[in-house]
């Protein structure tokens, strides 16, 4: 496990899941240069570890993120590449699943780092914010092609133009995120998910997610190619002959 320098990221290891959690509740999570450089350690980490398949995110207290601590923007010197940049990046180059946990609000990098992840699991309460023109900013994290191509461009002028809040359950009938739970059966669902994902196949597992994630940006035909190709490879690699002999076993008995 990697030294953590902020102090308020809380991470944990348990079956194949490594589970982050930002406790920073009186700030309603608001991520800090420190954290991003925590955050960045930990997914090379999780990345070099055979031992860990998934990667589970959630906040601590009522909100997920407030999104990033405009101290630290205030304070930036000038041409120093925000902390967040880097972060967004490993985020996005992060090659295994990764399940968020959202409540409360999730403002700013607090929505856009959601588009990076893979599956997204909110509380009834939660709350998609995105206020960068109001900020004074454009929208970050790729989130100017990806909320448009994932909810609608007029939904997304909702958001991004007139920076107005995405409840839950209409963000789960758009497609940002994928179930709205009580608050109560938030992070048990989500880790359900998460040890539930570790017991798959992992190479099967993270190569299923790069496909759907190259595929935002490859023609239809190179998909295609790619993904036909590559399921007669595996379909002779020891993970699906393992798993095809299982279920004959245990069609047999």
């Amino acid at each position: 496990m990697p030294t953590l320098e902020s102090g308020l990221i809380l991470v944990k290891n348990t079956e194949s899941v490594m589970e982050i959690t930002l406790n920073r509740p009186d700030k309603l999570n608001a991520l800090t240069g420190a954290m991003y450089r925590d955050l960045v350690k930990l997914l090379q980490a999780a990345q070099d570890s055979d031992d860990i398949r998934v990667v589970m995110f959630s906040g601590e207290g009522k909100s997920f993120s407030a999104g990033n601590d405009l101290m630290d923007f205030l304070n930036a010197k000038p041409g120093q590449e925000p902390e967040a940049a880097n972060f967004i990046q490993a985020i996005h180059d992060f090659p295994k699943v990764v399940v968020a946990a959202v409540q409360g609000n999730a403002v700013g990098v607090g929505t856009t780092m959601l588009l990076h992840m893979d599956m997204v699991v909110a509380s009834e309460d939660a709350k998609f914010i995105t206020p960068f023109v109001d900020l004074g900013a454009v929208p970050e994290a790729g989130s100017a092609k990806l909320i448009p191509a994932w909810i609608g461009y007029q939904r997304a002028a909702r958001m991004l133009l007139m920076g107005e809040p995405m409840l839950a359950q209409e963000a789960y009938e758009a497609g940002l995120i994928a179930k709205v739970v009580k608050r109560e059966e938030l992070e048990a669902t989500a880790r359900n998910w998460a040890v539930t994902l570790a017991k798959k196949p992992p190479r099967a597992l993270r190569e299923s997610k790069r496909l759907m994630r190259e595929s935002i940006n490859k023609p239809l035909h190179d998909v295609v190619k790619e993904d036909l190709a590559l399921f007669g490879e595996m379909l002779q690699g020891d993970e699906a002959k393992a798993v095809i002999a299982a279920m004959l076993s245990k069609s047999k008995g």
